[in-house]
């Protein structure tokens, strides 16, 4: 998200500087990808989900990136769910930084500590600049945090003596399984994305549409009679039993399961009582907050904050960034998120065997996606039409609960011992 925020701002006229931590290698994805959200598969391995609307929002705000996508067959026309490879967004994003004026990039680089200034608010620290790992000071009117979930602005906060944020962190109670097929013969057709709920696991597939692909299988953390799903020869099994409920999948897959054995929510608010706990920095993306990523939500969310962060620099200026920033977050982009972990909770109480079935989110119909897709984009078009995919995701998982196999009919298959 680095990128996109650099990209965002120097349009605007603003000197940017992006600090990315990471070793300079070539080829690689770029950390500014990583606050869109979080796809499936191996770090630095998974393709990006991106709703159309998302899409759209791009093309309205950079456009030469979106004309690109599309242009490398990265985005399909008319696909409600955009998947788009990992590496190949991070490099049409790096090359449009390399041409844009006002953009300044060190790689390798990493922030030791926080800088502070003058007080601009009585008790609260003012930050204006940072350190570097390479004992370089890096002053700014401006820091944005963009460090995805792996940020640590809350602890450099405590150190210059800011009051703690709100922080909460709630896990989904899921252990995640995935395995990734790599040749185009396995991986045939459009890019493409699939959640689906069955008793006693979700199922998600993923396709960037360039050879790449993955499934997860999602269980309960509870569930050990399912914990076998880590090794290759019982997920493939498993796998086959939902085959035909889902686009197809063949060819060999890659040696070994990725398992992500915690899948956690996390949302921090820098403004408590109308007051931030710093000025001069704001966290956008998954260093302000994330959510499951087998919604594949993130990546959209993600994006329309950092619109809404250039937004409010361009309705009040830097000095009062911070307040209306944290205003335009609570009122288009908070419902959802605690909208999310709230339906997470009732779900994974009913997996747990808690009395009662949740109530699915009201979906939007189909005209309604319609008439949405008609509609100009704007940050709170975006936002609605967020809310309104959501409804869709979550009631088709409630639909499909009770349908395919039986929990029990997968505990038998990965009891079996036959080979992959």
């Amino acid at each position: 998200m680095g990128a996109v925020v650099a990209l965002l701002l120097a349009a605007e006229g603003h000197r940017v500087t992006v600090l990315d931590p990471r070793p300079v290698l070539p080829l690689t994805p770029e950390p500014d990808l990583r606050g869109l959200g979080d796809g499936l598969g191996a770090a630095g391995e998974r393709p990006l989900v991106l709703l159309a609307e998302a899409i759209r929002l791009m093309s309205a705000e950079l456009p030469d990136v979106a004309r690109t996508l599309v242009l490398t067959s990265a985005v399909g026309h008319g696909e409600p769910n955009p998947v788009v490879d990992r590496t190949l967004i991070a490099g049409v994003l790096k090359e449009e930084m390399s041409r844009t004026d006002g953009i300044r990039v060190d790689r390798g680089v990493g922030i030791a500590s926080l800088l502070t200034g003058k007080e601009r608010l009585p008790g609260r620290p003012h930050i204006q600049g940072v350190l570097t790992d390479e004992g370089e000071a890096v002053l700014a009117d401006l820091i944005v945090d963009a460090a995805g979930r792996g940020s640590n602005m809350v602890r450099q906060l405590s150190e210059i003596g800011a009051p703690r944020p709100l922080e909460e962190r709630q896990d989904s109670g899921m252990r995640l399984y995935t395995r990734r097929f790599d040749s185009p013969e396995t991986c045939p057709g459009p890019a493409r994305w699939s959640l689906r709920h069955f008793d006693g696991v979700t199922v998600t597939s993923v396709s960037a549409g360039r050879g790449t692909c993955s499934m997860t299988l999602g269980i309960s953390d509870e569930d050990l009679q399912l914990y076998p799903l880590a090794g290759p020869s019982a997920w493939s099994r498993a796998a086959r039993l939902y085959e035909p409920l889902l686009p197809p999948l063949t060819g060999k897959p890659s040696p070994g399961v990725w398992v992500t054995p915690r899948v956690e929510s996390s949302y921090r608010r820098f403004v408590l009582g109308g007051r931030p706990v710093a000025t001069g920095t704001v966290s956008v993306g998954n260093a302000w907050a994330a959510v499951n990523p087998l919604l594949g939500l993130g990546p959209s969310m993600g994006l329309l904050h950092t619109v809404l962060l250039r937004d409010a620099l361009r309705q009040v200026g830097v000095e009062d960034t911070v307040v209306r920033f944290d205003r335009l977050t609570q009122d288009l982009l908070s419902p959802l998120h605690h909208r999310i972990t709230d339906w997470e909770e009732r779900l994974e109480a009913r997996n747990g065997g808690a009395s009662g079935t949740p109530s699915p989110p009201t979906a939007a119909p189909d005209e309604e996606i319609a008439r949405q897709d008609a509609t100009p984009v704007t940050p709170v078009t975006l936002a609605r039409d967020l809310q309104a995919r959501f409804s869709l995701i979550s009631a088709d998982a409630e639909s499909s609960i009770r349908t395919g196999p039986s929990r029990a009919q997968l505990v038998e298959a990965l009891a079996r011992r036959s080979a992959t």
